[in-house]
């Protein structure tokens, strides 16, 4: 049972509560809820933010498919059973992909290869990578070029990019081959190669290759083949690719090395960061997290070889504060299995997350350094607060991690997609966490100031740790206070109201409910890829004024 006068709160006379955050080792940070003086250029860092909220919020909104176009091309497909390739199969898809994507090489005008993270293991892929110049005269010349995907670069330690964005397909009328794993959420959040697979595959020169899949153009229009070795494509992709003379590094002359030695080598170590600082005018607290981020880079490249990881939940307002930190050109620092959370778009991995590196002996017996950003409402829905507590107090571990809560008390993409506050997506949370917070290892801040001492803690004992000065732990922090305005994001509704979706909602959901007594409740979660029409079924349908919605609570 913890001492008294470590769970201490002490008032302030302004009432406001002044907490101690407190770690194994004796060290204090009692944050004193002043706020900085105004810097001018607030207006400027808000409309940042609010901008950043509106795009990722409208890339939510669900297209409502044209039922009268043809299904045809590279489109997904319902599997009613499971069907796997045989040897045959797959060596007929295999010759299949080749044939086309060495004709679709020698046709373009240029080529432009892509190659994702979870490409980067591929000895064709690093040979390719190796074979290329960043040399200037090479790159004025060449006609193929190659480069690594954002989302690779942001596993990897940079306190500021040293390589150039990725030159847009478009441009030169390339053909652009991505090589791995793309995901829609995790180019949203990445914001980065934006526009690049809507414009080639609408023009007939995109190539994906990934595990055992490709979608390539086959005449005119974009084809799926299944069942594919993906090795062997890419072997030959590869070969045709040096028929078509030198091969250029697409991201800057110069800038080669860098990445290889990042990639694959073993990068020197650079000096240790100093604890951060902060100036005393405001910049928002997204900059101030984004700050943050790039400390934990610059931790990295001081200890290579050791673990320093961070984790993001899929929420808008964790999608918010990673756009923030790219902008600023900064490794959002994740690995393979943070890139595959943003993917899927799920809001349990990242719990499922902590519970590995805290559990499994592999991870717990490493000395690292791990960070979580997750949104109240994803922690609630897969009891992260309780489970955070349950590690925390449970499990003895060589890591120094920090859960990041951020406690905006609503689901807010959900809200701005129907354009109403919906009463289900109110998280009635606030003095939940206020009492969780008496806990020595867990602080609320409600200011940006609050944020900034306890991110200068933070920082300290990151270096402290590292050196060997400090006890590992588990700590969390709840950040209150992340303002984001967004306007509704409705997008043309009357295709949503005119849909066979609805139709078809409103015949078996009032076939359902004819003749109860009473109103039939309706359970779900409001997830924002359909919760447009089941608000619009709710509200503004005959057969919805016969169900009362209730929100599950959970999405286990």
């Amino acid at each position: 049972m913890a001492e008294p006068e470590k769970l201490t709160v002490k008032r302030k006379r302004s009432g406001v509560f002044k907490r101690r955050f407190q770690d194994d080792d004796g060290g204090t940070v009692e944050v004193t809820g002043e706020e900085n003086i105004q810097s001018g250029t607030e207006g400027a860092a808000q409309k940042k933010t609010d901008d950043l909220a509106q795009a990722i919020a409208y890339e939510h909104m669900h297209e409502v498919p044209d039922n009268d176009k043809p299904f045809l091309g590279a489109i997904p497909q319902l599997l009613k059973k499971p069907r796997i390739a045989d040897d045959d199969e797959s060596y007929r898809a295999t010759r299949v992909a080749c044939q086309a994507i060495t004709g679709a090489i020698s046709a373009a005008e240029g080529v432009l290869v892509v190659f994702a993270q979870d490409s980067c293991s591929c000895i064709h892929s690093k040979k390719l990578l190796e074979a290329c110049s960043d040399q200037k005269d090479v790159i004025d010349k060449a006609k193929v070029q190659i480069a690594p995907a954002s989302d690779w670069l942001n596993t990897l330690a940079s306190s500021h990019f040293s390589v150039k964005p990725i030159p847009m397909a478009e441009e030169g009328h390339r053909l652009l081959i991505y090589v791995g794993t793309p995901g829609k959420y995790a180019t949203m959040c990445l914001r980065a190669d934006h526009g690049q697979f809507d414009a080639a595959y609408k023009a007939n020169r995109l190539v994906v290759l990934c595990k055992g899949a490709c979608m390539l153009p086959i005449g005119t229009q974009e084809q799926n083949i299944m069942g594919l070795d993906e090795t062997e494509v890419l072997k030959e992709i590869c070969l045709h690719l040096k028929e078509r003379g030198p091969i250029a590094w697409a991201c800057g002359e110069g800038t080669k090395n860098f990445f290889m030695q990042t990639a694959y080598g073993y990068p020197k170590a650079e000096d240790m960061p100093p604890a951060l600082s902060f100036p005393k005018a405001r910049t928002g607290q997204f900059a101030c997290l984004a700050e943050y981020v790039k400390f934990t880079n610059s931790l990295k490249l001081a200890n290579p070889e050791m673990c320093v990881k961070n984790y993001y939940d899929t929420g808008l307002t964790v999608s918010v504060m990673m756009a923030t930190v790219v902008q600023e050109g900064t490794s959002l620092m994740t690995d393979a299995d943070g890139l595959a959370m943003l993917r899927d778009a799920s809001i349990g991995h990242i719990m499922s997350k902590l519970n590995q590196v805290t559990t499994v002996e592999q991870f717990s017996n490493q000395k690292s350094v791990y960070n979580f950003f997750i949104g109240d409402g994803a922690c609630r829905l897969n009891g992260g607060t309780e489970l955070t507590l349950h590690l925390m107090e449970g499990h003895a571990t060589k890591a120094m991690t920090t859960v990041f809560l951020f406690n905006n008390k609503a689901w807010a993409i959900e809200d701005n997609l129907v354009a109403t506050k919906e009463k289900e997506h109110v998280l009635f949370n606030t003095q939940f966490y206020d009492v969780v917070a008496e806990h020595k290892r867990i602080c609320i801040c409600e200011t940006e100031s609050d944020l900034r001492e306890i991110l200068t803690f933070l920082s300290e004992k990151s270096i402290n740790f590292v050196q060997g000065k400090s006890k590992p732990g588990m700590f969390m922090v709840v950040v209150r206070g992340l303002k984001m305005n967004l306007p509704p994001c409705l997008g043309d509704i009357e295709p949503i109201r005119k849909s066979k979706e609805m139709a078809f909602m409103r015949e078996v959901l009032g076939t359902f409910a004819k003749g109860c007594e009473s109103r039939v409740p309706l359970y779900g979660c409001s997830a924002f890829e359909y919760i447009q029409y089941l608000h619009f079924f709710l509200e503004e349908m005959p057969e919805g004024k016969l169900y009362q919605y209730i929100c599950g609570r959970t999405d286990i």
